[in-house]
């Protein structure tokens, strides 16, 4: 009987082991192997720095991804205090021509900040835009109004456009942001506590 209760607690160990490691690649597996290099979850990405040597190019066709917007919205509620919420952060091409790039050389990610380490909650891949095209990246979550977590520490959303950090010198100047300025926005989600929660 004992050696078969020190077998169920191997098991037992060597399975939560497993579903650490199991969570822990599922955080990051969304993120490009490129981008990995500068994301990790708890680390918001510097800014980039455009280099002299291509400045002159970029700045000439003006091409430029911006971290337009994160919004809030209220999907469910169980009551006037508590519910289901989504965030959304909207990455727009503001420039005047198409941004042109590889598979995985550049991402959109959300930060969760609840005052402590960012924790990134979404991440979204994308590839070419067109002038005036969007790209989406969303978070579900419950929230309580009341709760010292939300309604009176509510976190902050942080919304970032990564990219490779070998973009500015992989030949191709058509993926080439010429205004790093905008690729980042915060947001307080104390917003969510002064929209309404429609239920009755």
């Amino acid at each position: 009987m004992k050696k078969y209760s020190i077998t169920i607690k191997s098991f037992l160990l060597l399975w939560v082991l497993t579903a650490s490691v199991a969570g822990v690649f599922a955080q990051t597996i969304e993120v490009p192997v490129k981008l990995q290099r500068t994301v990790v979850n708890n680390r918001i990405p510097s800014e980039m720095t455009i280099p002299e040597s291509v400045r002159s190019r970029i700045m000439i066709k003006k091409i430029d991804l911006n971290a337009m917007a994160i919004n809030f919205t209220v999907v469910s509620c169980k009551d006037k205090f508590n519910g289901t919420v989504r965030i959304d952060g909207v990455v727009k091409n503001t420039g005047g021509l198409n941004y042109t790039s590889g598979p995985n050389q550049q991402a959109v990610l959300l930060y969760e900040d609840n005052g402590g380490r960012p924790r990134l909650v979404a991440t979204r891949v994308f590839q070419n835009l067109t002038p005036g095209q969007e790209v989406k990246v969303s978070y579900t979550r419950t929230w309580g109004k009341s709760s010292p977590a939300e309604g009176e520490f509510p976190p902050k959303y942080i919304l970032i456009i990564s990219f490779d950090p070998d973009i500015y010198i992989d030949g191709n100047d058509n993926n080439d942001d010429a205004n790093t300025g905008n690729n980042r926005m915060e947001k307080s989600g104390s917003e969510i506590n002064g929209m309404s929660f429609p239920c009755k």
